[in-house]
């Protein structure tokens, strides 16, 4: 026996000599998978590729009837919310927008009606509202009185949040990932200091009828959503929930620019935020800090307003974007809502084969480890995978691991691994020496097998696996893993690359990326292209002997 892959911070492969030389030859790599855009810039920042199930629904309604307030600015949010979902991974064909007329209080429903006819099972979900916001007081089945939130609708009917909540609960539970952005607010004005006539904005709340009686609702919008799923395998991490204002708070309408929390947020995406972390990704909270901040900075000069406080509900670490090589400018209070970005997202070219340039002035170092916790927090939390072993703390030089897997549903297995170093990624399983990645649903897997060992080499800290299980297979070469002896490894600078194979099924294909009217695709191209996977974590302690 021989030990590979010593290099600091950890496991090394105890390797069988006599199945090392005919099982080494590297295979093809495919072509990596993707570059990061250009010079910082407004507009900048990277967009995830276009995938057919990803989808989107946006309602907008500014030309209110009956006397309603108009926000004029809202013609703009529908121009922005379709920035932002082609930025989430949504091509254009999959995007249904409705505004103003068409949303009757029947045509908001119409909308949920065909929005559910034409998801296709484990799609990802994008749904945006701008428009007014409302409360009143409503009369329940058993004669009692609640104070309830609604959306309005054009002619100035109540979308109760009941409703609203029992459609999203539907979608959730066929939904991959849903994703709610609601430009609204419930409240009369509690953020307001003394307005004057010629005020710069409007509050995206409309009192109508009996709202001076329901100073607080019995339950916030689509609260109830999280608390009934939030339990492991039931889905309660697919779903986000992003308010432009905290429930006692206005949000604002700016004419002719659109929703101040929908531009902040855009702009946000399009480069603003700030990979904190290194991931490579970008959170739904990364991305409200920086919304946050330019919320700020843009109100908070303007006589007569406070600003407005984003607000997230469900799985806050969910990952919405991707982080740019070289960051944009941060936004300031004079210029990160000065004008809409409105512009097509540049979508990225396909990555070279020359390695990472290195990090550069203002730029965030990649971790491997955010990078895997990301895409644990992006995991399908309907499907159920665990990874065990017998020994968490290992002596170096002396003990070697296993792992038992077992995963609730069926598919290919992977197991990735960051070091302690933080310097590089390995992907163990599957590698040359053992290639048979398949798991049947509810079986469990022994690793590693007969013909690999894993052996603490050291030094001492914390190695973190990652087990991923999904539907179809991914080809992690084309993130820019290598092969090193039998395994594969690739360079923490390729967080973001390792975080799109894993998300991306079938890759940026034809077959992929193709939308169909139909949304019963042939299962077998829905399984190749299904970015769904399961996913669990495990740390392993290495220590002297």
């Amino acid at each position: 026996m021989m030990k590979t892959l010593s290099r600091p911070g950890r496991l090394a492969p105890l390797l069988l000599t006599a199945l090392l030389s005919p099982l080494l030859t590297p295979p093809l790599l495919a072509a990596p998978l993707s570059a990061d855009t250009g010079a910082p810039q407004p507009t900048g920042g990277f967009s995830r590729p276009a995938s057919a199930q990803v989808r989107a629904l946006i309602l907008t309604i500014g030309a209110y009837r009956n006397g309603i307030p108009a926000l004029s600015g809202v013609a703009r949010d529908a121009e922005s919310a379709r920035a932002i979902a082609r930025r989430m991974g949504v091509p254009e064909n999959n995007i249904l927008a409705l505004r103003d007329e068409e949303l009757t209080l029947a045509g908001l429903r119409k909308a949920f009606d065909r929005l559910e006819a034409e998801l296709g099972d484990n799609d990802e979900l994008f749904i945006y509202y701008s428009g007014h916001g409302s409360r009143q007081t409503v009369q329940e089945a058993d004669g009692s009185e609640r104070c309830a939130e609604s959306l309005v609708s054009v002619d100035g009917q109540a979308f109760l949040d009941r409703e609203l909540d029992a459609r999203l609960k539907k979608l959730s539970s066929r939904a991959r990932k849903l994703v709610v952005f609601i430009d609204a607010c419930h409240s009369g004005g509690v953020t307001t200091r003394a307005l004057g006539r010629d005020t710069p904005f409007t509050a995206k709340f409309w009192q109508g009828g009996n709202a001076e009686n329901c100073s607080r609702p019995v339950n916030v919008l689509t609260r109830n959503i999280v608390l009934t799923t939030a339990r492991p395998g039931n889905g309660g991490g697919n779903f986000a929930y992003i308010a432009a204002a905290r429930a006692d708070e206005i949000s604002l309408d700016q004419p002719g620019r659109g929703g101040v929390a929908t531009q902040s947020w855009l702009a946000c995406m399009a480069g603003g935020a700030q990979d904190s972390n290194g991931s490579g990704g970008l959170s739904a909270e990364e991305i409200r800090e920086c919304a946050q901040r330019g919320i700020d900075g843009r109100l908070k000069d303007v006589p007569g307003y406070l600003p407005h406080h984003v607000a997230i509900t469900g799985n806050a670490e969910m990952v919405l974007s991707y982080a740019a090589a070289t960051p944009a400018p941060a936004l300031t209070a004079a210029a990160s809502l000065a004008a809409p970005v409105t512009a097509t997202p540049p979508v990225a070219a396909p990555l070279s084969a020359s390695p990472p340039s290195a990090v550069g002035p203002g730029e965030t170092r990649r971790t491997p480890l955010a990078a895997l916790q990301d895409i644990y927090n992006n995991r399908d939390d309907r499907r159920l995978v665990s990874l065990d072993t017998d020994q968490a703390q290992l002596r170096i030089g002396r003990d070697k691991v296993s792992f038992t897997l077992g995963s609730r549903e069926g598919g290919y297995v992977y197991l990735l691994m960051a070091g302690s170093d933080g310097e590089a990624f390995d992907l163990l399983f599957p590698n040359s020496l053992d290639s048979d990645n398949r798991i049947r649903p509810g079986e469990t897997l022994k690793l590693p097998r007969q013909r690999w060992e894993l052996e603490a080499q050291g030094p001492a800290g914390r190695n973190t696996v990652l087990a991923i299980v999904t539907d179809g297979p991914r080809d992690f070469s084309r993130a820019g893993l290598k092969p090193t002896g039998p395994f594969s490894s690739a360079d923490a600078a390729r967080a973001k690359d390792i975080q799109l194979v894993t998300i991306q099924g079938g890759g940026a294909t034809d077959e992929c990326e193709r939308t169909n009217p139909n949304p019963q695709r042939n299962l077998a191209i829905r399984k190749r292209c299904a970015g769904t996977y399961g996913a669990a974590l495990l740390t392993l302690e290495e220590i002297a002997p």
